[in-house]
């Protein structure tokens, strides 16, 4: 998917770059690009601006008990494939889970700035474990459960979909390493979520979790590895419901349904994004 990009890219004549690895050119080797990425700067910086307000509106009417944190607005603006409004969501439900001991967990980190948003959060928190869960060679193979709903890169069919949406794990680290978060309070399970949640170092007690698998068997291997760890008052906040596979809504609909009572489920205002809100209750 990767070669498929740049390979258009490249026949219009643009070229794709990674903006944490990019160097801008001088001034006068290309005055005119230079003086392009600095308007897109500008831009950029102006609309963090965004970020601060879109939150501010939240605190106000759905989430007056978020508590503030100096500086993240700049990390509600770089997120990548997730939305300012979804981000507030998972805050809260973080700092709701944060009431009850447990570590935190991520499956399916992409790029990792989610990853670095939690750990913002829990940096001061030092009894508290940053445990990420990635392949790191993007999705597996859908199963029959995943019928396509919304071809977001527009490949025609769900099979397609293999092996896309990879990242490197170096990324995932370095953004950590950003903010200060520390290495010794971050657990990276590499590989499958079937083979990583049964082999290893893992979890004891799980407070909070964010699942974006995407697909119905890790969603489904997710949140059976999760339940037995979560105490009454954790949270899971699972993203996709209801959009690219109907996989992702059945797995937890099936979830919910099998554990008879455990667990709330609800759904965010609809212009949040698509995505559900788990709370244990038992």
């Amino acid at each position: 998917m990767k070669k498929l990009i740049h390979s258009v890219l490249r026949h219009f004549g643009y070229r794709l770059e990674h903006l944490d690895q990019y160097q801008p050119p001088a001034e006068q080797d290309d005055p005119d690009l230079a003086a392009a990425l600095h308007h897109c700067q500008m831009m950029r910086d102006i609309h963090r601006q965004d970020a601060v307000e879109i939150e501010a509106l939240y605190r106000e009417f759905v989430f007056p008990d978020l508590p503030k944190r100096e500086g993240r607005e700049v990390l509600l603006n770089d997120l990548v494939g997730t939305t300012i409004s979804e981000a507030i969501y998972v805050l809260h439900s973080l700092h709701q889970a944060l009431r009850i001991p447990g570590d935190i967990c991520e499956f399916g980190v992409a790029q990792g700035a989610t990853s670095r948003l939690l750990a913002a959060e829990i940096l001061p928190l030092a009894d508290r474990t940053l445990w990420l869960f990635d392949s790191f060679e993007g999705l597996p193979e859908p199963t029959v459960e995943d019928r396509l709903i919304d071809d977001i890169f527009n490949l025609g069919s769900m099979d397609r979909y293999k092996g896309t949406m990879a990242s490197p794990e170096s990324l995932v680290l370095e953004k950590l390493t950003g903010i200060n978060f520390p290495l010794t309070r971050t657990k990276v399970k590499k590989g499958w979520i079937k083979e990583t949640s049964t082999t290893g170092d893992l979890p004891k007690q799980i407070a909070f979790a964010y699942l974006d698998f995407d697909l119905y068997e890790p969603i489904r291997d997710g949140l059976d590895f999760i339940d037995p760890l979560m105490p009454a008052g954790g949270r899971i906040v699972v993203d996709d419901y209801g959009f690219f596979s109907e996989g992702a809504q059945l797995a937890v609909d099936q979830f919910v349904a099998n554990a008879a009572g455990r667990y709330e489920l609800t759904l965010p205002l609809p212009l949040a994004g698509h995505f559900c809100l788990l709370r244990k209750i038992d």
